[in-house]
């Protein structure tokens, strides 16, 4: 049985944070939301976790939502490629599966979003424009187990990203057993937080 402090839910704002590194600049997650049917988690729990879960997991079922503020660096730059970093949190009922990640162009308004059950993937038609940016297999280790997915960025991805702003990824569930459950954007612990890095030429 799931403790209620988990499947409580997901939307938090984090303090904006731009992390140089070498060839590279890493951003810290803005925001994250755990998408179920009913529409955004919310709580204690929404604030500190994102999951992905598939249809066979039923009320749970839920797709994940990362938000990032690009730098102005960024901007009009051709990015060479993408990697997400995510740490894992680990309850007893997280399962290995696979996942995939998009990146949206539409800034759907959060409060409308839902899973909906009747697509695959939970998404249906509430986003208009997503590029597809690979896919990836969440295999359950330990909490702090730090994953990282390289990005596909094509074309399209790369003009999205050069206009800077807001960058709104979009993971969701890519079997129907799949548990995937990292921690989300919280400014209590940041070095768990999601983060994005981004390679320039």
């Amino acid at each position: 049985m799931r403790s209620l402090t988990i499947f409580a839910a997901c939307s938090f704002v984090a303090i904006f944070m731009v992390v140089p590194s070498r060839g590279a600049v890493e951003v810290v997650a803005l925001k994250s939301l755990t998408i179920q049917t009913s529409g955004p988690r919310a709580g204690d729990a929404g604030r500190k976790y994102l999951n992905i879960e598939g249809k066979g997991n039923e009320k749970y079922a839920c797709f994940g939502v990362l938000i990032f503020e690009l730098p102005k660096e960024i901007q009009d730059k051709k990015v060479k490629s993408l990697t997400l970093t995510l740490i894992q949190s680990t309850p007893r009922f997280a399962k290995d599966g696979a996942i995939r990640f998009f990146l949206s162009e539409d800034l759907v308004a959060e409060e409308e979003l839902k899973f909906d059950p009747n697509a695959p993937d939970g998404l249906g038609k509430q986003f208009k424009s997503l590029h597809p940016l690979g896919s990836g297999n969440f295999k359950k280790i330990e909490t702090g187990k730090m994953e990282s997915f390289s990005l596909t960025v094509d074309d399209a991805a790369q003009g999205r990203i050069a206009k800077g702003g807001k960058l709104r990824l979009v993971i969701v569930p890519a079997d129907s057993a799949v548990a995937a459950t990292y921690f989300g954007a919280t400014e209590n612990d940041r070095e768990k937080n999601p983060r994005l890095s981004l390679e320039l030429p």
